[in-house]
């Protein structure tokens, strides 16, 4: 079993050297008692859940020789969640945004989110076990 590690530094600050090695920082608003100095922890598993499609979707493209057709790739959550403790997500949407030069590899594209969000982004995979509604679409400009 692998162990991570997170210290309490003061106020409502709490600081973690990752797995990986990079520092991570979280904090609350002052109005609770934090300093303002890192993102909030909730906010952070919507951040880890577009990384980690993101990662896997762009590895796929790169895969299947379309990623140089990329213009731009970005993402975007709309999301829901209860206004009593605890707070927690109910619905997510996430948006897959693309711009390519040309004609969009739409099969390709899609494809590579189905894999993603079917077999690869274990985020993905834990964040529909726990959240009642959780959609994506896909956007081309």
């Amino acid at each position: 079993m692998a162990t991570a590690r997170m210290d309490y530094y003061s106020g409502m600050l709490f600081y973690s050297k990752t797995l990986s090695g990079h520092d991570l920082v979280i904090d609350a608003d002052p109005s609770v008692g934090g300093h303002d100095a890192g993102p909030r922890p909730k906010e952070l598993m919507l951040y880890s859940l577009m990384g980690c499609t993101g990662m896997d979707v762009v590895s796929l493209l790169r895969k299947m020789r379309v990623i140089d057709q990329m213009e731009s790739f970005r993402m975007e959550i709309d999301y829901e969640q209860t206004q009593d403790h605890p707070k927690v997500y109910t619905k997510l949407h996430l948006k897959y945004i693309f711009k390519f030069n040309g004609e969009p590899p739409k099969e390709q594209v899609e494809k590579a989110i189905n894999l993603s969000q079917e077999k690869y982004c274990g985020v993905s995979a834990m964040m529909k076990k726990a959240v009642p509604e959780f959609t994506w679409e896909i956007v081309y400009e």
